[in-house]
């Protein structure tokens, strides 16, 4: 039972650390392109974006989760005391990923709308007024705050994964060792 939970462990922070490296790496930074934003414009561009980072923050909330879970699993099962950095760092990226869901989305989604539409709910390419010029830097730098999200996102993924791929702390560990007595 304790090499399947193991290797349950072993899976769930793969999956977290492919997905937030895909996301982080390949698919944020296509929305910032320039082609991207000439093409669909920047109000539908920022739509999507905030789309993509919903799903992004939903995935990192049951990842986290999932992290605890097989964290307390293990505890339970295996009888080992839980390593506080490990719990620290999942409950960490929790938090994050919950206040990037729940407060960030929200805020970059009202001022993209506020820097793009127009009084009569027309979609404008770039901000005219005074006032959506305003709501366009502040897009811009909760744009940046979810930037440094995702990259402390990515720093956990990759911390989670190397405790979990490391036989020495409690990761997978297929064959037990041998011990030679002589």
């Amino acid at each position: 039972m304790i090499t399947f939970l193991r290797l349950a462990g072993l899976g769930t922070a793969a999956v977290w650390l492919g997905g937030t490296v895909f996301f982080v790496v390949g698919l944020d930074p296509l929305f910032g392109r320039p082609e991207v934003v000439r093409l669909l414009g920047p109000l539908h561009v920022g739509e999507l974006g905030l789309l993509a980072m919903e799903r992004f923050h939903l995935f990192q909330v049951i990842c986290a989760s999932l992290g605890l879970i097989h964290a307390l699993a293990e505890w339970l099962y295996s009888g080992r005391p839980l390593d506080r950095r490990v719990v620290f760092l999942l409950a960490t990226m929790l938090v994050l990923a919950s206040v990037g869901r729940l407060y960030l989305t929200p805020k970059c989604r009202a001022l993209n709308m506020q820097s793009y539409l127009g009084p009569q709910r027309q979609i404008m390419r770039q901000a005219f007024t005074p006032a959506q010029r305003q709501a366009e830097r502040s897009l811009g730098i909760w744009q940046g705050v979810g930037m440094i999200f995702n990259v402390i996102s990515t720093a956990g993924a990759v911390l989670y994964f190397v405790h979990q791929a490391s036989p020495n702390q409690g990761g997978p560990r297929v064959y037990p060792r041998v011990r030679l007595r002589i």
